[in-house]
């Protein structure tokens, strides 16, 4: 079946009567995200919401006041995701979420004309290609994809965008003699009836189950993102097209303003001044290790000095380091000493280091109960306990622990 939605993608507003309707547990996909769901698929004789399908997700819109969260194709039906049910036999309204459609048809459209280009003025094919909700890319049968093509080709597409090529629908039977000349990437195997054939006027003729613009002026720019490696020695080539150009353009300038401010410069100037404040922060992180370790033998050697070795050290340095307190356990290794020392995430103040070590007597009754009160995820390996505290929030509960144990050993 062909749907109003492939006759025409340009609908906003369609009726139509509700053929069936049944609860389901089918979970929704909202690009290649997974949630569970509860409610009900509905059937219509027709629909302008498009079923996901040849890589394009599905639509949202409404069955008239309801949100349909999802749609489906399942043979010749579309299924119609809701929470609500509604009457067999109705009439409903349908309207269409017409920013997410328009966006889709912009990708869509831009895709074929991309793999087109692609294959035909440089033999890379596409193998495969994914719409996500904020880039896409196309999967290209290469290992890699020089800068300076990926450059040419952009420049090849904007140029044709420009000329306004006009993009058409035609309606052909499975045996029409004019399929040969279309290729089938992105068509569904059970669409075998009648089959919809996308033309770029001049450019590319592809067999697609999808929504598309009518002209490639409507798509108004693509910018392509860069080739990466992807799976089995292809290559991903990320890709923006209309819209999401322009609104990723204004993210940037958006954080640009902000990074102009924190910085305190023009724009022009900030690489140099950011590799200035990264060597300048090498050099403090270096001279803020030499002090720690100049502090950690200071502690190492006070503890030593002491007229009466203590049988415990507690140290909770909120801005001491992992490497802090292995310099402290490595100094105090070998003394007899029930060592516990724990520091702060500096971005995640409940969350820290923590490092036990000592006797083992000692590290059997308290290791325990001390990763349980802070949440410790870690194992004890040659009397040593090395981890991460998920909350220190515990850390006066574990010191007391500590304290008592210690005393009434005496």
């Amino acid at each position: 079946m062909v749907f109003k939605c492939q006759e025409n993608s340009f609908l906003k507003q369609f009726e139509s009567k509700v053929l069936r309707c049944e609860e389901t547990k089918e979970p929704i996909v909202e690009y290649g995200k997974v949630s569970p769901f509860e409610g009900f698929q509905v059937v219509l004789e027709d629909t302008i919401l498009f079923p996901a399908g040849g890589g394009q997700p599905h639509d949202t819109g409404y069955l008239n006041d309801e949100p349909v969260l999802q749609v489906l194709r399942k043979g010749s039906e579309a299924l119609h995701f809701v929470k609500e049910p509604l009457e067999v036999g109705s009439m409903v309204s349908q309207r269409i979420n017409w920013e997410r459609r328009f966006d889709h048809m912009q990708q869509h459209s831009g895709q074929h004309l991309l793999s087109a280009i692609l294959e035909n003025e440089y033999n890379l094919p596409t193998t495969s290609w994914w719409l996500g909700a904020d880039e896409s890319f196309v999967e290209l049968d290469s290992v890699k994809v020089a800068d300076d093509v990926v450059q040419r080709v952009e420049d090849r597409c904007n140029d044709l965008i420009r000329q306004a090529l006009p993009v058409t629908v035609k309606f052909c039977k499975a045996d029409d003699p004019d399929l040969n000349e279309a290729h089938t990437r992105g068509l569904p195997k059970d669409c075998t009836e009648i089959l919809r054939v996308i033309n770029i006027k001049g450019v590319d003729e592809n067999m697609c189950c999808g929504t598309h613009v009518s002209n490639l002026s409507q798509l108004q720019v693509i910018k392509l993102l860069g080739a990466e490696p992807g799976k089995k020695g292809k290559t991903n080539l990320r890709f923006l097209i209309g819209n999401r150009v322009t609104k990723t353009l204004q993210t940037m300038l958006e954080r640009e303003k902000a990074l102009t401010g924190l910085l305190k410069n023009e724009p022009s100037k900030h690489e140099d001044l950011v590799q200035k404040l990264q060597k300048n922060l090498k050099l403090t992180n270096k001279n803020l290790q030499n002090t720690l370790n100049e502090l950690a033998q200071y502690e190492i050697e006070k503890i030593k000095n002491m007229a009466e070795k203590p049988k415990y050290v507690f140290m909770f340095k909120k801005e001491a380091t992992p490497d802090f307190n292995r310099a402290i356990c490595k100094g105090l290794d070998g003394e007899g000493i029930f060592l516990f020392l724990a520091s702060e995430e500096p971005d995640k103040p409940k969350e820290g280091q923590i490092m036990i070590q000592g006797p083992e007597a000692h590290c059997n009754a308290l290791g325990s109960q001390i990763t349980e009160v802070l949440k410790g995820k870690g194992a004890f390996k040659n009397g040593k306990f090395q981890g991460k505290a998920g909350d220190l929030s515990g850390i006066n509960k574990c010191k007391k622990l500590i304290e008592d144990y210690f005393n009434n050993l005496q």
